[in-house]
C-alpha cells in the first residue's frame, strides 16, 4: 500500500510539473523586439566634379526617453544626427562623420532622416523632424558645408514653426516642384492622427514658408515605424500619394489654379497600394 501511495504521489508531482511547464510555454509572451538604437539612410555618391564635402549617408542615434511620445512604435526619440560626408577623392580618409547632438528640451523624432534636394541645386540637404518637449514638432533642414577654415560643418539651414502643442507630430513624405515655379517644395502631413492636413512648404532664407494646405489626408497610424505614400512625377505633373483620413481610399494631391486639390484613385486595401500608386499607373 505504501508503495502504491508513493507511486501515486510521484505521478501527481510529475503531472503537476508537466502542466506548469506547458502553461509557461503557452502563456509566457515572446520577447519584445529590441528597440532600434539608430535609424539611417544612404544617398548617392557625389557626381564627378561636385563640390565637397558631400553627404552620402545620415543617421539618428542616441535613443532617449525624455520625450515619451512613442508615436513611432519601437522607434524612440533620438538626441544625435550624424552625417557621413565624402570630403575628398583618392585620399587615405575619403569620408568623415559630422555629428550634432541636441540638449533638452529638443529631440529628433522621426522614422528616418532624409537626403533631399531642398534648394534645387542638385545637392542633397538633410530633412528631419525635430520636437520640443512643450511645443511639439517642427520640420528642419540641415546643410553640410564648410567653416571659414575649410572644416566640414553641419548647420541648421531652415525650419518651420513648432506646431505649438506637446506630443503633436508631423510626417514628411516627399519633395518636388508642385507649383511649377522651378523651386522644390517639401510635402508633409501635419498631425496625421488628428488634424490630417497635408502641407507644402518652400525655402525662403532661413525659413520654410507655407505654400499650400489640404485637410482630410494622412500617411501614418500610431505605432507604425515608417511613413506611407510619397511624391510622384508623372509626365511633369507632381502629385502626393496619400491615404484618405479614414484609410479607405488612395488620394492623389496636386497643384491646380493656385491651390492643392485632391482626386480619388480607388480603394485602399493595404499600405502597399500607396506604394504601387507611386508608379504613375493611374
Amino acid at each position: 500500500m505504501k508503495d502504491h501511495d508513493n507511486i501515486m504521489r510521484i505521478s501527481l508531482l510529475i503531472h503537476t510539473i508537466f502542466v506548469g511547464i506547458l502553461a509557461a510555454l503557452i502563456i509566457a509572451p515572446a520577447p519584445a523586439p529590441a528597440q532600434p538604437t539608430e535609424v539611417s539612410v544612404a544617398g548617392p555618391k557625389p557626381p564627378a566634379g561636385a563640390s565637397l564635402p558631400w553627404p552620402v549617408a545620415v543617421s539618428l542615434s542616441g535613443p532617449t526617453d525624455r520625450y515619451p511620445h512613442n508615436v513611432l512604435g519601437r522607434i524612440a526619440a533620438f538626441t544625435s544626427l550624424t552625417v557621413s560626408a565624402q570630403v575628398c577623392e583618392d585620399c587615405p580618409q575619403p569620408r568623415i562623420g559630422i555629428r550634432v547632438t541636441l540638449d533638452a528640451p529638443l529631440v529628433f523624432e522621426d522614422a528616418t532622416p532624409r537626403l533631399w534636394d531642398v534648394t534645387g541645386d542638385g545637392r542633397p540637404e538633410i530633412v528631419v523632424v525635430q520636437s520640443h518637449e512643450s511645443k511639439g514638432a517642427r520640420l528642419t533642414v540641415w546643410e553640410l558645408g564648410k567653416t571659414a577654415s575649410g572644416t566640414p560643418d553641419l548647420t541648421l539651414l531652415a525650419s518651420t514653426d513648432f506646431i505649438g502643442t506637446r506630443f503633436r507630430w508631423l510626417a514628411p513624405f516627399g519633395v518636388g516642384d508642385f507649383t511649377s515655379d522651378g523651386k522644390p517644395e517639401i510635402a508633409y502631413v501635419e498631425t496625421p492622427h488628428l488634424g490630417k492636413t497635408m502641407r507644402l512648404v518652400g525655402l525662403e532664407g532661413d525659413r520654410l514658408v507655407p505654400r499650400g494646405a489640404l485637410q482630410g489626408v494622412t500617411n501614418h497610424r500610431i505605432g507604425e515605424e515608417d511613413i506611407a505614400g510619397g511624391v510622384r512625377d508623372c509626365a511633369g505633373r507632381v502629385e502626393a500619394i496619400l491615404a484618405s483620413g479614414d484609410w479607405r481610399r488612395i488620394v492623389a494631391v496636386g497643384w491646380q489654379e493656385g491651390e492643392l486639390v485632391s482626386r480619388d484613385l480607388g480603394a485602399l486595401q493595404d499600405r502597399q497600394d500607396l506604394t504601387r500608386a507611386l508608379t504613375c499607373a493611374n
